[in-house]
């Protein structure tokens, strides 16, 4: 049997699947729910592929190749499977993936060539994005007196990765959301990549470090609340952290919305601009819904604007449609990623709505991506961009 630690991890689990077929469809809809496996159409790009791959990979049966390593990285890891599927194991399929993935890494066989940068990018910048890590605050060029850098707040915001390189827009409308509600709050340019892309890749090495010098930050703040404006980040602080390290006693890890959501029932806000039945859409980023079980907070927060009318897709909470920019999938297979989102943006079109909205920065990214190569009319706007336009 294979040594690797990674699968011996998932030892019975790897032996419950029993090829049934849920995970390929919305239960009793028979909507598609894998994009991995409507795109291939063949039994190894599917879950119950994957995990018969598993198991002949952990007895010995199987060996490592290039056609086994592109089966086992093509998938956003948007755990639609674990929704759909009836195994009483069902919740660890995409551990078991995320495991071979490691093991590939271990022997060689992995990441693919658009992951590998992030791993020499984050240990040399912090990032994944190649960026300057002294770079990390320049989102806030302009708004400076707006953004505190204290040693010592209630409230840290962890930016991610993304906002501070690449969505800047959302760090800097959630900055000025959190000083409108008077929250006590702090940043850091001492934050580091949360380490999601390494994880969702298999490459582990620095993980450790990462997860270190970032409880040593929120450490150091003395802050009880942590939130996130990245689905990615706030998964990977919640679920992932506590499997490498004590996490800290009496911290709350919130995602923006989850925090907003409480803020807003604590306190009678003012909304300056009321839409005249204004029709939008919400997709679940995968991170914070099936990974994470946050459904309500987000529509809590949209439903609050006063004149929204809000549409649901017909494929929704739980059983959303993956927008493809997960699981290493935009960096390594850019076309297929946006194909992924495209079918999301037509399914949004249908509702008839003027706005599409989400609460990631990589569903903001692929989105907008799969928007303009469609020609798309429909405007993507994340809940804190509308927050922040209607908020007195």
């Amino acid at each position: 049997m294979s040594s690797n630690d990674a699968l011996n991890n998932f030892k019975e689990e790897i032996y419950c699947c029993t090829k049934c077929g849920t995970c390929k469809y919305i239960y009793m809809d028979y909507a598609d729910s894998c994009p991995s496996g409507k795109k291939f159409r063949f039994e190894t790009f599917y879950p119950s592929g994957r995990i018969h791959l598993a198991r002949g990979l952990f007895e010995g049966k199987l060996k490592w190749n290039d056609r086994v390593r592109d089966i086992i990285f093509a998938c956003p890891t948007c755990a639609s499977c674990t929704i759909q599927c009836q195994s009483r194991h069902h919740d660890a399929i995409v551990d078991i993936i995320e495991a071979l993935r490691a093991d590939a890494v271990s022997k060689g066989f992995g990441p693919l060539p658009g992951q590998k940068l992030f791993a020499e990018s984050i240990k040399k910048e912090h990032n994944p994005y190649k960026e300057k890590h002294v770079e990390r605050l320049s989102w806030k060029e302009g708004m400076q007196d707006q953004v505190p850098e204290k040693e010592k707040a209630e409230v840290l915001y962890f930016v991610g990765c993304t906002s501070s390189y690449r969505q800047q827009d959302l760090a800097r409308n959630t900055v000025k959301l959190l000083n409108k509600l008077g929250v006590d709050f702090t940043v850091s340019k001492d934050e580091w990549c949360c380490g999601s892309p390494l994880m969702r890749t298999g490459q582990l090495d620095q993980v450790v470090e990462l997860v270190k010098n970032n409880l040593e930050l929120i450490k150091k703040t003395g802050a009880k609340t942590v939130i996130s404006s990245c689905a990615g980040c706030y998964r990977t602080l919640k679920v992932d952290y506590p499997k490498y390290a004590e996490m800290l006693e009496g911290v709350e890890i919130l995602h923006v919305t989850e925090f907003l959501q409480k803020i807003m029932k604590q306190k009678k806000v003012k909304f300056k601009k009321k839409y005249n039945g204004l029709k939008v859409t919400y997709h679940d980023p995968c991170h914070l819904g099936r990974h994470s079980g946050v459904y309500d907070a987000p529509r809590t927060i949209i439903k609050a604007i006063p004149g929204i009318k809000m549409i649901e897709m017909p494929r929704t909470r739980e059983n959303s449609w993956c927008c493809g920019a997960g699981g290493g999938v935009k960096s390594a297979y850019k076309k297929w990623a946006v194909e992924i989102s495209k079918e999301r943006v037509e399914e949004a079109e249908k509702t008839g709505c003027e706005i599409l909205l989400s609460a990631c920065p990589f569903c903001m990214t692929n989105l907008q991506d799969a928007i303009n190569d469609s020609n798309s009319k429909i405007k993507f706007m994340d809940v804190v961009d509308l927050l922040t336009e209607v908020l007195q």
